[in-house]
C-alpha cells in the first residue's frame, strides 16, 4: 500500500469544506428540533387543570396557579368501591337483593417522578360555539333567558305591528283550510318543523339529553304558534284555526320522528322565494291591490306574499344508504316542491276597489266597486330539482357548523321541472334557475 500525501492547502480546504458541513448539519437539526418542539407545544389534552387543593397542617391550601405543564400526565386510579342495593324484589316464598358496585376515582400522576398528594379539579376545554356533552346549567339559562325574551319581544311586536290594526271580536274558531291554495298551510307546517329544530339545537348545545331536547324542541315550536292562533282568535277579520294547528303539529313531528328514529333530519322542509312583478298584468288595480295585500318591502313580501314562495322537501337520498363505503354524497338531495301563483286573494280574485287590503264577502258590496279578475289562472305548481345539504358539508368550525343549520331553511337555486294545473297552455314547464 503507497501513502497518500496531502498538501497544505488541499489539507486546508478539506478542513473548511468538514465545517461547514458542519454547520450545515447543525442548522437542519436545530430546524428539526424546532419543529418537534412546536408539535409538542400544541395543547391536544383533553382536560385543563383550573386548580388543585393540598392538606398541608390540618388545613386545606388551594393552588389556582399551580405550575404543571402541558407534558405533566394524569392516569385515573380506584380509590375505593361500595355496593349498594340496587334492587329488591320480594315474593311469598322468594326475596333477593342485587347489589351493584360504584367505583370511586382520582388522578394521580402517571410518572411517579411527579410524586404528589392533592386533589386536582379538572375541565374539559369547550369552546363557546362546541355543544357541551353534559348538561350545561350556565348555557340552559342562558337560552331559556334568550328564548324568552324573543317569545315576549315578538308578542308585543305582533299585537302593535298586526293586531292593532283590525277590528277584535270575542274568541271564535275560523276554517281557513282552502285559502291561498294550500300554501298557508305548508307554511305553518314549515315554520313549526324549523322552530322546534332550531330550539333542539340550542338547547344540545346546552348539553340537554337528545329525548329531552328532542321534546323540548316540538313543545315550543308548537308554542310560537299557538300564541299566533290564540291571538287570531279575538280578531273579527280571521279566527282560531285548528287546520293552522294540525299543520303545526305535523311540521313539529317531522322534526321529532326523525331526530328520534334516525338522529338525523334526511327529509329536510325549507324555502325558497323570489318577488312577483305584478306590473306584468298591466292593470294598476291589480298592482295596487298586490301592495296592499303584500306589502312593497322584500320582508313583507317573504312573510305575507305565497304567490312569491316555495316549499320544498329535501330528501338526502345518502342517509339511506348503509354501506359505509359507498362514495354517494350525503350532501346531495332531491326535492320536491310545492308553489301557487296568480292569487289576488284568499280564494278568488275577486274584491271590493274600496277596500284592497279586505278579504271577506262581497254580497252587500256595489257592484260597481267590485273588481273582478277571475280570468287570471290561480295555479298549483309542482316541482323536482336538486338541492344541498349544507349541515352536510366537511366544515369543522363549531361556528361554522351552527352557521350551516341556519342557512339550511333555504332551498338552493338550480334548475327545475315544474308541473302545473294550467288550463289554457301547456301543463310542464322548465326553469334553468328556479329561485
Amino acid at each position: 500500500m503507497h501513502p497518500i500525501f496531502i498538501s497544505k492547502n488541499k489539507f486546508l480546504i478539506l478542513i473548511l469544506l468538514l465545517i461547514i458541513s458542519s454547520f450545515h448539519s447543525f442548522k437542519l437539526s436545530a430546524r428539526e428540533k424546532h419543529k418537534r418542539k412546536a408539535v409538542v407545544a400544541e395543547d391536544t389534552a383533553p382536560y385543563k387543570i383550573v386548580q388543585d387543593t393540598v392538606i398541608n397542617n390540618a388545613t386545606v391550601e388551594t393552588h389556582p396557579d399551580t405550575i404543571f405543564n402541558k407534558k405533566y400526565e394524569l392516569k385515573r386510579i380506584i380509590t375505593s368501591s361500595e355496593k349498594v342495593a340496587d334492587t329488591t324484589w320480594q315474593t311469598n316464598n322468594v326475596y333477593s337483593v342485587n347489589f351493584r358496585t360504584i367505583n370511586h376515582y382520582d388522578y394521580i400522576p402517571t410518572d411517579p417522578a411527579y410524586g404528589y398528594t392533592g386533589k386536582i379539579k379538572m375541565i374539559k376545554p369547550y369552546s363557546f360555539f362546541r355543544p357541551s356533552e353534559k348538561l350545561n346549567i350556565p348555557r340552559v339559562a342562558f337560552v331559556s333567558g334568550m328564548i324568552g325574551g324573543l317569545y315576549a319581544g315578538a308578542n308585543a311586536w305582533w299585537s302593535s305591528a298586526w293586531y292593532s290594526k283590525t277590528e277584535k271580536d270575542k274568541f271564535h274558531l275560523f276554517n281557513d283550510w282552502g285559502e291561498w291554495n294550500q300554501m298557508d298551510k305548508i307554511a305553518h307546517s314549515f315554520n313549526c318543523y324549523f322552530e322546534s329544530k332550531w330550539h333542539y339545537d340550542l338547547y344540545k348545545w346546552a348539553g340537554v339529553k337528545e329525548k329531552n331536547a328532542i321534546w323540548i324542541g316540538m313543545l315550543m315550536g308548537n308554542a310560537w304558534q299557538l300564541s299566533i292562533e290564540v291571538n287570531d282568535g279575538f280578531q273579527k277579520k280571521w279566527g282560531f284555526s285548528w287546520g293552522d294547528m294540525v299543520m303545526n303539529v305535523s311540521g313539529s313531528l317531522l322534526f321529532g320522528v326523525q331526530q328520534y328514529l334516525w338522529h338525523d333530519q334526511r327529509i329536510q322542509m325549507k324555502i325558497s322565494a323570489f318577488p312577483v312583478n305584478y306590473s306584468k298584468y298591466n292593470d294598476p288595480q291589480i298592482k295596487e291591490r298586490a301592495e296592499k295585500l303584500y306589502g312593497t318591502s322584500f320582508t313583507e313580501i317573504l312573510l305575507k306574499d305565497y304567490n312569491s314562495m316555495t316549499f320544498w322537501f329535501s330528501v338526502s337520498p345518502g342517509s339511506f344508504i348503509r354501506n359505509p363505503k359507498s362514495k354517494f354524497p350525503k350532501c346531495l338531495q332531491v326535492s320536491f316542491g310545492y308553489g301557487a301563483s296568480g292569487m289576488l286573494g284568499g280564494y278568488k280574485n275577486r274584491w271590493n276597489k274600496n277596500d284592497l287590503s279586505g278579504d271577506v264577502s262581497l254580497d252587500n258590496v256595489d257592484p260597481a266597486d267590485i273588481v273582478d279578475r277571475s280570468d287570471i289562472q290561480r295555479l298549483q305548481r309542482f316541482y323536482f330539482s336538486f338541492d344541498i345539504d349544507w349541515t352536510k358539508l366537511p366544515v369543522k368550525k363549531h361556528w361554522a357548523k351552527g352557521l350551516m343549520k341556519v342557512l339550511n331553511i333555504i332551498k338552493l337555486p338550480a334548475p327545475a321541472l315544474e308541473i302545473n294545473n294550467n288550463k289554457n297552455g301547456s301543463k310542464v314547464a322548465w326553469h334553468w334557475m328556479k329561485f
